[in-house]
């Protein structure tokens, strides 16, 4: 009986062994499939810049606007992810946290500029150390996320040319799990901070 006993353990053990590794390799082939179907199709034309000594690109289509940073407001009931609010053109516009980036937090800079975004249908804003250029990445050399050893959230992937590594971020990716989450309307993922500020002291 006690033989038994010890068999059937073995063989529970076994069957749970079984089930991890099951759901492993589904949670693999899962995520290689979001990969491809997230993978740009054709040319694909991003802004590119630096954060943290990394360099980083936003898809063009989601750049609205560069400019020299300027003042942030602190805003308390933005919540995490967010380090404060940038005048732009008389709107409020939430900044997001360096890490979403995976870097660490630091001071402006005086050299510093702000790139406004789109993310889940509202403008935000990134402080970035430096901008470099529009560039056009061939969507075939693109590395996923997955693949590169990167979070899938918040980087499509990366692209690797002439020696340099750019990690490609998805908009909407970038946003807080406690706001991005906000179901069907993405709207709501961003805080509605637009309001009218008492002077506009943004950079063109």
């Amino acid at each position: 009986m006690a033989r038994k006993r010890k068999i059937d353990e073995k063989i529970e053990a076994r069957i749970v062994e079984l089930e991890d590794e099951l759901l492993s390799l589904k949670a693999d082939y899962v995520g290689a499939a979001i990969d491809e179907l997230r993978r740009p199709k054709g040319p694909f034309a991003v802004v590119t810049f630096q954060v943290g000594g990394k360099t980083f690109a936003l898809p063009l289509w989601s750049v609205k606007s560069i400019s020299r940073a300027v003042a942030i407001v602190d805003k308390g009931e933005l919540g995490p992810g967010f380090t404060g609010v940038i005048t732009y053109h008389g709107e409020l516009v939430p900044v997001l946290d360096g890490a979403a980036l995976g870097v660490e937090g630091r001071e402006m800079d005086v050299g510093d500029h702000v790139i406004y975004f789109t993310a889940a249908g509202r403008r935000v804003a990134l402080v970035v150390s430096a901008v470099f250029d529009v560039e056009t990445f061939d969507s075939e050399k693109i590395v996923s996320a997955g693949d590169a050893g990167l979070p899938r959230r918040p980087f499509l992937g990366v692209y690797e040319e002439n020696g340099g590594l750019t990690r490609i971020l998805e908009p909407s990716a970038l946003l807080p799990d406690v706001t991005a989450k906000a179901g069907a309307d993405d709207s709501e993922a961003v805080p509605d901070v637009t309001l009218e500020a008492e002077g506009d002291e943004s950079a063109e």
